[in-house]
C-alpha cells in the first residue's frame, strides 16, 4: 500500500486552501470573469501543459537536490513537490492579474496531479 509522506502533507494543504481561496474570490468578481471561469475547460491542450510542467519541475528539481545537492530523496521530495506547487499557483496569481486571464482551479488541479506522478515515479524502487 502506497503512503503518501508525511513532508508533503503541508503542500497538499497548501493546495487545498488555495483551491478553497480561488473559489471564495470566485463569487465576489464580475461576471465577465465568471464567464471566463465557465470556458476553462478541463480537457484542453493548456491542462496537459500544466500536468507535464509540474510533472518535469519536480523530477528536475528532485535529480538536482539529490543527485548534484547530496540530499536524501526523502529530504529533498518536499522541496521539489513545493517548488513545483508554488510555481503553479504563482503563474495563476500572474494569470489572475493580467487584462484578459483569471485564476484557474483547474490548472492547479491539473498541476497537482503532474506532482503526484512525480512523487509516484520517485517512490518507484531502482534498480540495484
Amino acid at each position: 500500500m502506497y503512503i503518501i509522506p508525511r513532508a508533503i502533507v503541508p503542500f497538499i494543504m497548501l493546495f487545498l486552501l488555495t483551491v478553497g481561496y480561488g473559489s471564495e474570490i470566485a463569487g465576489k468578481i464580475p461576471d465577465e470573469i465568471n464567464k471566463k471561469n465557465a470556458q476553462d475547460k478541463w480537457f484542453a491542450i493548456d491542462k496537459v501543459q500544466h500536468f507535464s510542467y509540474s510533472c518535469l519541475i519536480a523530477l528536475g528539481s528532485q535529480y538536482v537536490l539529490v543527485n548534484k545537492g547530496g540530499m536524501e530523496e526523502d529530504s529533498a521530495l518536499p522541496l521539489s513537490a513545493g517548488l513545483s506547487l508554488f510555481t503553479g499557483i504563482l503563474k495563476e496569481i500572474l494569470d489572475s492579474r493580467s487584462p484578459k486571464g483569471f485564476f484557474s482551479r483547474r490548472d492547479l488541479i491539473a498541476d497537482s496531479l503532474g506532482i503526484v506522478l512525480a512523487v509516484a515515479i520517485i517512490f518507484q524502487p531502482g534498480q540495484e
